[in-house]
């Protein structure tokens, strides 16, 4: 599996207002994280729902597993490196999840979370 040395990936958590209607259409694919021509990419592999019955907020909370795949992104390079993730504020870094599907539900926020040489960080993601 590839990796960025030193860089340990956890997951995403998108946050959704109200209720997840489970007859509605949740399509969660690939991430891509890129910047100057590096890249990594990442697909949803298992998805997990806290509703606002178990938060007793007015959201709800679907937490993404992720992990590379390197079958199914075979033209990737997987060559971004530690310091594009920990400069993502000062360089062109593009960091987007595929969210598709038929849901009605604004989606407030989308957070990756990962660590660096032991340290946790968080970065928000856009929604491709």
């Amino acid at each position: 599996m590839k990796k960025i040395e030193g860089v340990k990936f956890g997951n995403v958590e998108v946050v959704i207002k109200g209720k997840r209607d489970w007859n509605e259409d949740y399509d969660f694919g690939t991430l891509t994280l890129s910047c100057e021509g590096r890249e990594f990419k990442m697909d949803v592999c298992q998805s997990y729902t806290d509703g606002p019955d178990i938060t007793g907020e007015d959201t709800t909370r679907i937490t993404l597993d992720i992990e590379p795949d390197e079958e199914l992104f075979e033209d990737c390079p997987y060559n971004l490196t530690k310091e594009d993730l920990l400069d993502c504020e000062h360089n062109d870094l593009v960091r987007e999840i595929y969210i598709g599907g038929s849901f009605e539900n604004e989606i407030l926020s989308i957070d990756l979370f990962f660590e660096v040489d032991g340290q946790d960080y968080q970065m928000k993601l856009e929604q491709d």
